[in-house]
């Protein structure tokens, strides 16, 4: 999945809130089938019209998110650190048609409301930790996302630098499983379910835990010996 850095975004009026009763998002359409993100009492909906006729539910509206994202989309998530980082997560459409929509997107924002990263995940939300996941010092951003097959998962996570952009130290095929926190006895570290499909062969459909020890002093993650 594409990570793009943006330097601005318009941010909404945070008065603006979803009525009780439905309200059309977004939509996508393709020769009279379409794809339509709706919010129906606090909860976001991805409509099918057309051939295929369906309805998923998302998930619950973040109203707290609503200032940080465009007006098509629709926030799910939204947590704030305690050093002011805003983390949010947003259901949008993509710009081609795709049965599959909506897909979801992360913003973070720097505690002067900058945004300083946007970056599009998968359709499925798994996990998502913001702020001192590791009880240390150090703080991030973790997203785990899973798409329409299984095989298809992503696991990003940032961290968030006193000063300056954030830093995206993972991004692996999998999900995360597990965070194990910092402790005299053991290192902090993230457990996460690798996907070992080679995208030919059915039989290497599977998952591989691997264990991700978070090194303070390299400031990055390290793939612990075996996994």
């Amino acid at each position: 999945m594409k990570t793009t850095s943006v330097l601005s975004l318009v941010l909404l009026s945070s008065s603006v809130t979803f009525p009780c009763a439905g309200k059309e998002i977004d939509r996508r359409c393709l020769e009279g089938d379409c794809v339509i993100l709706t919010v129906e009492h606090g909860v976001v909906f991805a409509e099918s019209t057309g051939d295929y006729v369906s309805k998923r539910e998302i998930a619950k509206i973040n109203e707290a998110g609503i200032p940080f994202v465009p007006a098509a989309e629709a926030p799910i998530r939204y947590a704030k650190t305690d050093r002011g980082w805003v983390a949010v997560v947003s259901a949008f459409l993509p710009k081609e048609f795709d049965y599959t929509a909506p897909e979801l997107r992360v913003y973070i924002f720097d505690p002067q409301r900058n945004l300083r990263t946007a970056s599009d995940q998968y359709n499925f939300l798994g996990s998502f930790n913001v702020g001192g996941i590791f009880h240390t010092d150090a703080e991030f951003v973790e997203i785990s996302t899973s798409g329409s097959h299984v095989y298809v998962a992503r696991t990003a996570v940032w961290l968030l630098p006193a000063t300056g952009p954030p830093s995206l130290l993972l991004d692996l095929p999998g999900m995360l499983r597990r965070i194990r926190r910092a402790t005299p006895q053991s290192a902090a570290g993230l457990w996460i379910d690798i996907q070992t499909y080679d995208g030919v062969h059915a039989e290497t459909k599977g998952w591989r835990p691997e264990f991700w020890t978070w090194s303070p002093a390299r400031v990055a993650f390290i793939l612990a010996p075996g996994g």
